[in-house]
């Protein structure tokens, strides 16, 4: 379907009224005989091939430095590409000339789809304009910049205002530009559809949608504030707007303020006065309207909104989810990754109690297609959520369309920032409890996870859960990326998760998965120990390098509903049989007196002079105490670890060295 703003006759160049706009002329690019240009338009372009085209349906592929990333399906439209141009600084499309006189609000407005991408070998960025000219092409200026949507991209609306036109000999142009990349790596292009130029007048407001607490789920708690979201499809100075709750008595508010939002931008208005009247035996019915624009009637057809809502009994802090698809082929990936996992780690991604949890699924593709975290789970998350190209990432289920540069600027990080903490920001009516444990002796694992609704629902719902390396290095990547984090290994039971129809306040329900079988490698090991497609195996011991995200998503609208971060607990014995790396320069290790009240001595034999670090580790991987990290000869060796300050329980001495590291069990027992 087009995403016309307005029902439209067919292209046309003479003035129509419509009931809240007058349409000057629009151009739709329907039927245009593929590849040509309709009368009047024209294109400049320094390449033997055509510059711009027309062009119906989905593009798989554009311009090499994307892979198989491409134009999205859409009705005819007209795209310049530049893997079939030689690299320029201006491929131009121009239109027929119009007129704006008499005109006192045009704006032109078009679907649009642009990466504004950065080539990663030679760091050039593709740009797009939007260009005017009033003396029917004698003399042009830009008039308004193209916003990119990075590699997750779709087509969006875009509009501009026409103000710098005047007179009845006006024209405007698409220019792009790839920034003057090499030819064997060109970007991308730019594709445009549905030109319209419109005569706003005052009376036009979209109400977009109405949020609560958890409005895509459909349950909220009397209290809770009720926003709603309106674009400007007009030049308003304020909107009155009111709400009722299953009928009741509205509750009306001017908002002067609205008119800041700009032509064609939106903003979201929030009620003083919170909801009231919400009843548990529901549902419930909140009723959103714009009942005045200015201080007259709403002309617009969508200005209302309803919403249907279950009454919690309580809220909870949620635990935001995304989901971030990549790959170890993939050159845009690793301009995302080299931003975007710093970024995660500075805000406590994956740690208990940052309510920030992230899960990575690598996928295979572009060619050469060996990325060897990619296995039948990862590929099912990505079918579940039709991802076709990457990098991608979801935030609570919801694609993010969040722009960005390579590397990112300031404004790149405030914006996934706010993202990230925006994923928390609702509350969530489910309480979850999660045990993971690593027998390390057996090679199973297990888990048991605990979901407490606090509301009652009927449904199609998923719970799902992820076991994560931390961290590896994967030196068989083509990009130049070496560390990779928080990369889903395994899907327990399988990447369909456990299936439920309904939820009963207070109900706790239980979803468990025990003794299920692992392997691990080690990636200090080398290649031969590295994982393989397909396979679930742990690049290193995942009793030291581990996580779990297990997470609650209704179906249909893919809405994560809540999430949960734990690190492994381990189980079995003897955990001293387990060793995370087999090129350790370290044997002959002898802990005593084991068990210990307040000092043990850690005796080992360093086959090479170096830096040794030791140091004491819970049964979860987490530092308890770091004894010394210094420079020691080769031969046996004596360390004295103190455990006064240490509680009792099991613990492993962890030996580092440039070889790899040892564990050794340590009990405390005062």
């Amino acid at each position: 379907m087009k995403k016309l703003l307005l029902s439209l006759a067919l292209a046309c160049l003479g003035p129509v009224v419509a009931t809240q706009a007058q349409v000057i002329w629009t151009q739709d690019f329907e039927g245009v005989v593929i590849p040509a240009l309709p009368g009047g338009y024209a294109q400049n372009s320094p390449g033997a091939t055509p510059g711009w085209v027309t062009h119906t349906g989905a593009i798989t592929t554009w311009g090499t430095s994307t892979g198989t990333s491409g134009v999205p399906a859409h009705t005819q439209y007209v795209y310049v590409n530049e893997n079939d141009n030689p690299p320029n600084l201006h491929d131009t499309l121009t239109s027929q000339v119009f007129s704006v006189s008499g005109y006192t609000n045009p704006f032109l407005n078009y679907d649009y789809f642009f990466y504004n991408a950065t080539n990663n070998t030679s760091h050039m960025t593709e740009t797009a304009y939007v260009i005017g000219s009033s003396d029917g092409g004698a003399t042009w200026a830009i008039i308004d910049t193209l916003q990119g949507y990075g590699w997750a991209g779709a087509w969006v609306t875009g509009n501009t205002n026409l103000s710098p036109l005047t007179g009845a000999n006006c024209k405007i142009g698409f220019v792009y530009s790839d920034g003057g990349t090499p030819v064997a790596n060109p970007i991308v292009g730019l594709a445009v559809d549905n030109i319209q130029e419109r005569n706003l007048t005052a009376d036009s407001v979209h109400l977009n949608s109405l949020a609560y607490n958890s409005s895509l789920n459909g349950i909220t708690t009397n209290g809770s504030s009720l926003t709603f979201t309106v674009t400007n499809n007009g030049v308003p100075a304020s909107i009155t707007a009111y709400y009722t709750i299953n009928g009741g008595a509205p509750v009306s508010q001017t908002f002067p303020a609205a008119g800041t939002i700009a032509p064609f931008t939106s903003q979201t208005f929030t009620f003083t006065t919170a909801m009231a009247g919400l009843t548990s035996a529901g549902p419930n019915t909140i009723h959103v309207a714009i009942s005045a624009v200015n201080g007259g009637a709403q002309t617009a057809t969508d200005s209302t909104l309803n919403s249907t809502a279950v009454l919690a009994s309580t809220s909870v802090q949620r635990q935001g989810l995304i989901e971030e698809l990549s790959a170890s082929t993939c050159n845009p990936c690793m301009a995302f990754n080299s931003s975007y996992d710093p970024l995660c780690g500075t805000l406590n991604a994956d740690v208990v109690g940052s309510n920030f949890n992230v899960i990575k699924y690598q996928m295979n593709w572009p060619s050469p297609n060996n990325d060897r975290s990619y296995n039948d789970d990862g590929n099912t998350r990505r079918g579940y959520y039709g991802v076709t190209s990457i990098p991608e990432h979801f935030v609570n289920g919801v694609s993010s369309n969040v722009p960005w540069g390579y590397p990112f600027s300031a404004t790149d990080n405030t914006n996934f920032t706010n993202e990230a903490n925006g994923a928390a920001a609702n509350n969530s009516f489910m309480d979850m409890t999660v045990s993971y444990t690593i027998d390390t002796y057996a090679k199973k694992l297990g888990v048991v996870l605990h979901v407490t609704p606090h509301f009652t629902k009927s449904g199609t719902y998923h719970v799902y859960t992820a076991l994560l390396d931390e961290h590896y290095q994967n030196t068989t990547n083509t990009t130049g990326q070496l560390d990779y984090y928080h990369v889903m290994r395994k899907m327990v039971p399988t990447a369909s998760g456990h299936s439920v129809s309904s939820w009963t306040d207070g109900t706790t329900q239980t979803f468990t998965d025990t003794a299920i079988a692992y392997t691990n490698g080690d990636w200090t090991a080398g290649v031969s120990s590295y994982p393989v497609q397909m396979d679930n195996k742990f690049w290193s011991n995942p009793l030291l390098g581990s996580q779990l995200v297990a997470f609650v998503e209704q179906d249909g609208i893919k809405s994560v509903m809540q999430s949960i971060v734990a690190l492994p607990t381990a189980t079995g014995s003897p955990i001293s049989h387990v060793s995370v790396s087999t090129l350790s320069n370290v044997d002959e290790i002898v802990v005593y007196p084991n068990p210990t009240s307040n000092e043990a001595i850690v005796s080992f034999n360093l086959h090479e002079a170096g830096n040794v670090g030791v140091k004491v580790i819970d049964l979860s991987g987490r530092t308890v105490s770091d004894i010394i990290n210094t420079d020691m000869k080769a031969g046996m060796q004596k360390v004295i670890v103190s455990t006064n300050n240490i509680p009792n329980g099991s613990y492993l001495v962890l030996i580092s060295t440039a070889g790899g590291n040892n564990i050794q069990r340590l009990s405390v027992e005062k």
